[in-house]
């Protein structure tokens, strides 16, 4: 065999190892899922934010073409219809846990088969591997979709579905209120106290 030949083997060789170690893994990368995909990868995402009787559901699809990541939003909701979002650039900074990386790894973490968990994301890359995470009771929950909606109203900020309900703060002066409707209420329950000892 000719040396040409021998090169052009290992070479062959070596880009076939290099390929086949650094092809992207679902379950392994899902924590830096934005760095490690390719343009050859989609990440389907099927979001179940159900709580109590209501139905919601979200699918991302995620996509990433010259190093950028987008994704696009199509939810289903019991009250408030159906919804398509365009397709936006989401950026991964890893010194910010605000990011679905965080959220996906923290929760395949907690994954517990001895516990009855409830399925909130189903994802799937490329049509073949699926990973499922699972949340654990009513806070946990309320919690997993709290974090999901401060992600996504960054990628959307200017849509307010993702806006977190705000409580309004308590009015000054209320206390003056309150007391003039207590008073008032006192006054109004002594006169009918007269008005039945009147009556008698």
């Amino acid at each position: 065999m000719k040396i040409t030949q021998i090169i052009i083997l290992l070479l062959s060789s070596t880009v076939f190892f290099y390929c086949k170690t650094n092809t992207f893994d679902l379950k392994r990368d899902i924590g830096n899922f934005s760095e490690l995909m390719t343009e050859l990868d989609t990440l389907v995402v099927n979001t179940n934010l159900c709580i109590c009787s209501g139905e919601h559901y979200e699918k991302d699809i995620i996509t990433k073409s010259k190093d950028s990541v987008f994704i696009q939003v199509f939810v289903t909701n019991d009250i408030k219809g159906s919804m398509a979002y365009e397709k936006r650039s989401y950026t991964y900074i890893k010194s910010d846990t605000l990011n679905f990386e965080s959220l996906y790894s923290k929760m395949q973490k907690l994954i517990n088969p001895s516990k009855n968990g409830t399925l909130r994301f189903e994802i799937v890359h490329n049509r073949k591997d699926t990973l499922k995470l699972y949340s654990y009771g009513l806070m946990n929950s309320l919690a997993i979709s709290k974090h999901l909606y401060k992600i996504k109203d960054r990628i959307y900020f200017n849509k307010d579905y993702y806006k977190l309900l705000k409580i309004p703060k308590k009015p000054k002066g209320l206390s003056e209120i309150e007391k003039l409707d207590s008073i008032l209420r006192a006054d109004t329950e002594k006169k009918l106290q007269d008005l039945s000892l009147e009556e008698n």
